[in-house]
């Protein structure tokens, strides 16, 4: 019939079955809630960046996130771009703190 002092078979029986089917669910409903949406980043914010950058004798990503009113890592892109363009150049770099200044 049962175990020893505990429930009987068929109601563990049941509640493992349950489990088996609920595992598969939760996990599909895990992977269609992560979208992930796209950041582009368009030329107005570079354009805005060189001039922030060019006004300024040094930026950082942190000032230039303020300052265009977008996130820190939409910033780190901003600043990488405009590095590679070579509208403006690394003075210091660190594992957290990218210091860049225009080219004059």
């Amino acid at each position: 019939m049962g175990t020893k002092g505990g429930k009987p078979l068929s109601t563990l029986e049941k509640k493992q079955k349950k489990v088996v089917k609920e595992e598969p669910k939760k996990k599909v409903e895990k992977e269609e809630k992560r979208e992930v949406k796209p950041i582009y980043i368009d030329e107005s914010l570079i354009s805005k960046a060189v001039e922030e950058v060019e006004n300024s004798e040094y930026s950082t990503i942190f000032n230039l996130a303020q300052k265009l009113n977008v996130k820190y890592s939409i910033a780190r892109k901003i600043v990488r771009e405009v590095v590679n363009r070579g509208e403006a150049e690394i003075i210091s770099k660190n594992r957290r703190v990218i210091v860049i200044s225009s080219k004059k």
